[in-house]
This record gives C-alpha cells, structure tokens and sequence, in this order.
C-alpha cells in the first residue's frame, strides 16, 4: 500500500495510491477519483501529480498509473475495457463501482497497442 501526502495551508490530505482509478486534469488543479466513488479536487497540476507517483512508487515495481495525453492519468488495476469507436475506456472494481471515460481515439488506439504488445511478450517468454 503506498501513500501520498499532501499538505497545504488548511488541509492535510493522505491519498491511498491503491484505490485511486484515475487522475483528471482540471485546469491548473487535479480532479482525483478513488475507484469507491470519493473525489477531491487537488491544488496541483497533474503533472505535479505524476512526478510525487514515481517519487513514491518502489523503482523495482512497475506502477500501475499511465498517463494519457494532457488530461487524464488512470490506474490500470481498474481497466476494464477500452471501446476506440466509441471513444470509451472503463475502469471498474468489478463489483458496484465503474467509470466511463472518453479519450480520444488516437490516444486508445496507441494504448490499446501497447497493452497487446504487453500481454503478447508475457505469453512469449513463457
């Protein structure tokens, strides 16, 4: 389980990187949205957001958040599906909670991609 903390002038924040499902940028702040439902809006960019991540995240772990385009960071644990004529990727805990977002195409296309080129080493090495 890691931990982010952010602190400011009136709050101290402790963000549970586990549970996050995706981070969306919202002009010079951070719209962050737990998989649960819960959703803050943070007083940094995000790609402040994505430098305290890898500062956070163990070097010898993958980390599970991708960046996609200007706008949108997402967990890979909670993807679920990615729809590139529809401009749709999901991310869902499989059980009560799922969001839609749109992305635009190119940018699915080119994640899609490198998913399939991912999974397609894995079965190779084995």
């Amino acid at each position: 389980m890691y931990k982010i903390c952010l602190n400011s002038r009136d709050e101290l924040l402790i963000i549970d990187l586990d549970k996050i499902a995706f981070f969306q940028a919202n002009g010079n702040y951070t719209q962050m949205t737990y998989i649960g439902g819960d959703s803050h809006l943070l007083s940094i960019g995000l790609a402040k957001a994505e430098e305290l991540i890898r500062l956070t995240w163990p070097a010898d772990r993958p980390s599970p958040f991708v960046r996609l385009g200007r706008s949108l960071m997402i967990n890979q644990n909670f993807l679920s599906e990615i729809n590139i004529f529809k401009q749709k990727l999901v991310l869902s805990d499989n059980a009560e909670h799922s969001y839609a977002l749109a992305v635009p195409k190119p940018l699915l296309k080119d994640y899609k991609d490198r998913i399939n080129e991912l999974y397609l080493r894995r079965i190779l090495k084995k």
